[in-house]
């Protein structure tokens, strides 16, 4: 399918946002709804969903597979590489595994331009967005070359029974050993970078690695 959920919640709702989240929903807004967040949202899943293969591969034959992707920092090849690294999926996934695992992939990349490559803080993208300037943002932090000549890394694994990314930005990292607990309510609402927090019910496992440029998400399938 390629219907995405986005569900809106209020202060003090908290628990309903998760298990929301634990069955299926895909993303959440906070109420009163910000417009621009919302259109951002909708701009976003819009791009991933054309940027869909109409082809099929051969399901199944492939029990073990590597790849490595090594791209500039563009924002418009994220959807591209995405589609990409989907479509070196060997296992029959259904189409909301499918929704899911873009998702993720499409944040998490994401995040490692932003955050990572290009250096954009929490607050200044909250500022631009706010200001309706992120756009000159982007084009202010890939003006200086040393910026704009960093590298994304995804290093795609495929085993018998899970499929595992580990993506790799040339940014200067970050401690990912403060982020809040994703499964505590009080932290819903506030969480700075809140695709991390969707992105952990994307995954059945999500670990930061080393300085915090390098993340690991893996996806288990059944071996029936």
């Amino acid at each position: 399918s390629d219907t995405i959920f986005i569900i809106t919640t209020a202060f003090g709702s908290e628990d309903y946002a998760i298990e929301a989240l634990r069955h299926g929903a895909n993303n959440y807004l906070k109420k009163p709804i910000d417009k621009k967040s919302l259109l951002g949202l909708i701009k976003k899943y819009n791009s991933i969903v054309d940027s869909r293969k109409l082809a099929k591969k051969a399901e199944g034959k492939v029990v073990e597979k590597e790849l490595k992707i090594e791209f500039k920092t563009h924002f418009e090849h994220i959807p591209s590489i995405v589609s990409q690294l989907i479509s070196e999926i060997s296992f029959k996934i259904d189409d909301s595994e499918k929704t899911n695992i873009e998702l993720g992939l499409d944040e998490l990349i994401t995040n490692s331009v932003e955050h990572g490559n290009l250096e954009i803080t929490y607050d200044e993208k909250v500022e631009a967005l706010d200001k309706n300037t992120i756009v000159d943002l982007y084009k202010e932090r890939m003006s200086r070359l040393e910026l704009a000549e960093r590298r994304i890394i995804v290093d795609f694994k495929q085993k018998e029974n899970f499929v595992e990314w580990v993506i790799t930005d040339e940014g200067k990292g970050f401690d990912w050993s403060s982020i809040p607990d994703p499964t505590k309510g009080a932290q819903l609402m506030e969480l700075n970078g809140r695709g991390i927090f969707i992105t952990n019910f994307l995954f059945d496992e999500m670990q930061y690695l080393g300085k915090g440029n390098q993340v690991r998400v893996r996806k288990v399938f059944s071996k029936s």
